[in-house]
């Protein structure tokens, strides 16, 4: 009795015709792949053996010269040797990456059916990567353990311990009792009085607004926040630090009216390099919303345009407002470009508490000065509509 195995490599040696002028190209390689492995000192395995029963099942009328042995191969199964055996890969660990930071990291042996679990895991932990099929990594959070062991843990993956202990430590927690210990009105240690103190003043009126906004700064929250109608309040009960701002509802004087109610100056100004052709226009918008605000002083514009027409004016609107002021403790207002952030602002003491960048396109999320804005818990995007990154983000 001819083996499977056996017998395919006589088709697959067999000269005239040729497996591939007999089959579909696709299933005619992967026969000639399966026939190598048999060839070779590693065999194959059991998922090979069941692949290429059903190929010559589904083509043992088209292999002419064969198709008599095919059906009795087929009709008596049998192997010449015992089929290659494959070590199942299942973890779940902690491993240093290549910054020596801990990491979740998970291995396995190929499997399509994990492959989709895993592929779909990534929608809900954006951070995870795939180095290849057999090792995809993530960070190490509480999210991710206790989405991941919900995940592998009915998968009989290898867990490790200290994974186990973790996840123990964090489904013990009460979300209640955690939240409340951040609730303004139950926190009474010391240095967050004084935080609040050194950012406001002692004579600041501290009104139920300023509150609600500096919660993200402080990391406490107030229930329950009252949203409202109008602009201050929305921009203080924000979910997260970058909102945008429609500036075809909201002037830019409505806006700097909202950061100076909320004692948020002093302020960066944010150019998008992408919208070059709104300089001047936007220099002008800001310096009216300034002065009807009463800042007039302490305004650095901390770059300058090519001398072309456009260029020339916004410089000479710079000169004539005086808005080259020092980069100092009294800076109200500062002004740069989008991914230009001038150097001196790294070695300078300043920082601001809140950020507007005017007509972004993409959302302040990459470049030097997105990078330090992100010390701010108040971007705002002023602009028509929101930037492509926040589309694509939804």
């Amino acid at each position: 009795m001819t083996t499977i195995d056996n017998l395919l490599i006589k088709i697959v040696n067999h000269a005239s015709p040729a497996i591939e002028e007999q089959i579909p190209q696709r299933d005619s390689k992967i026969l000639r792949s399966i026939a190598s492995s048999i060839n070779s000192h590693i065999y194959i395995t059991e998922n090979q053996s069941k692949l290429l029963i059903k190929i010559l099942r589904e083509h043992e009328n088209k292999i002419t010269d064969f198709s008599q042995q095919i059906q009795s191969a087929l009709t008596n199964l049998s192997w010449a040797k015992p089929f290659r055996r494959i070590e199942q890969v299942k973890k779940l660990q902690i491993k240093k990456n290549e910054e020596h930071e801990s990491i979740l990291c998970i291995e396995i042996t190929f499997s399509h059916e994990i492959r989709q679990i895993l592929t779909n895991l990534s929608k809900s932990i954006p951070d995870m990567i795939a180095y290849n099929t057999k090792n995809w990594q993530c960070e190490l959070t509480e999210k991710n353990i206790v989405t991941l062991y919900d995940t592998f843990a009915p998968l009989n993956f290898e867990i490790d311990e200290d994974i186990k202990n973790y996840y123990t430590t964090i489904k013990s927690w009460s979300k209640s009792d955690i939240e409340n210990q951040f609730l303004i009105t139950n926190i009474e240690h010391k240095n967050f009085q004084k935080a609040i103190t050194d950012d406001l003043g002692l004579s600041t009126t501290i009104n139920q607004n300023i509150i609600n906004d500096r919660s993200m700064r402080y990391q406490y929250h107030q229930d329950p926040k009252n949203l409202g109608e109008d602009l201050t309040e929305n921009i203080a009960n924000r979910s997260k630090p970058r909102i945008w701002i429609d500036k075809k509802q909201h002037t830019m004087t409505a806006v700097v009216a909202s950061i100076i109610e909320l004692k948020r100056l002093p302020l960066l100004i944010v150019f998008d390099t992408l919208v070059n052709n709104k300089y001047l226009e936007n220099l002008k918008i800001l310096s009216k919303s300034l002065e009807e605000n009463g800042i007039f002083d302490g305004v650095g514009v901390y770059f300058r345009l090519p001398n072309d027409e456009m260029g020339k004016q916004f410089n000479t609107f710079i000169a004539e407002k005086s808005y080259n002021y020092q980069l100092c403790d009294d800076t109200n207002v500062a002004c740069v470009m989008s991914g230009k952030l001038p150097k001196f602002f790294l070695r300078n003491a300043w920082k601001p508490m809140s950020v507007i960048a005017l007509d972004s396109r993409m959302g302040m999320r990459h470049g030097k000065t997105a990078v330090y804005s992100n010390c701010c818990d108040l971007i705002i995007e002023w602009a028509d509509e929101p930037s492509t990154m926040d589309i694509k983000l939804k």
